[in-house]
């Protein structure tokens, strides 16, 4: 039928809640107060802080003894396993599958990304996975997007499913894409022209590409 791509984080899986539930086990492992979680969201910043970063600003603001390289060792550890996987988004990839469609990951991000599929068992309910810092081109890069095609050994043709107006969007639509946003709550305000779609799950972007097929 086509190409169906979804972005990782705050789409196939969900980031807010794994992030929250390895802060909190953080302020437990380190005797942080409750009223930390705020301040961890924040120099978060949703994931886009480098974590040497990051972990540098929580060792200036909380009495954290453990040194940067200690604590971003840990991380990369502890929080894959923070993850879990909706089982209505495991059953909108196998129904498109079975429908002919062929699946595939491409995300943004290191090593860790590949320990949230493996976690999450998603490695079994996808045809491929592309992960920028391990094939060296990064959403909206096109040779990303070219790669999941190949290795799909289909043409770049289908849908690309994500929550970043500009590496998923923007990123999908430059190749040809017709493409879904995924809110999370929010409003549409890129510049950018709008996505074909906009919803808040992976089960209802897919019951969009099922009734629209790939053109």
């Amino acid at each position: 039928m086509g190409l169906a791509l979804f972005d990782l984080d705050n789409t196939l899986l969900d980031r807010e809640a794994a992030f929250t539930r390895w802060s909190q086990g953080f302020m437990r492992h380190h005797g942080l107060p409750q009223n930390a979680l705020p301040f961890l969201e924040s120099a978060d910043q949703d994931g886009l802080t480098p974590r040497r970063i990051f972990f540098e600003q929580v060792r200036a603001e909380f009495d954290v003894s453990s040194s940067v390289e200690e604590l971003v060792v840990r991380y990369y550890q502890d929080y894959p396993a923070c993850y879990t996987v909706d089982a209505e988004t495991v059953g909108g990839l196998r129904q498109l599958r079975a429908k002919g469609w062929c699946v595939a990951v491409i995300t943004n991000g290191g090593i860790a990304q590949m320990a949230k599929l493996e976690r999450t068992k998603l490695t079994q309910e996808v045809d491929a996975i592309c992960v920028s810092e391990i094939i060296g081109a990064a959403k909206p890069d096109p040779a990303i997007f070219e790669m999941a095609a190949q290795l799909c050994e289909h043409p770049l043709v289908g849908w690309m499913t994500g929550d970043s107006a500009a590496a998923d969007i923007a990123g999908g639509r430059g190749v040809g894409l017709r493409t879904i946003w995924i809110a999370r709550g929010r409003t549409w305000k890129s510049p950018s022209p709008s996505p074909d779609a906009i919803v808040d799950t992976v089960p209802q972007a897919v019951r969009i590409i099922l009734e629209a097929g790939a053109n």
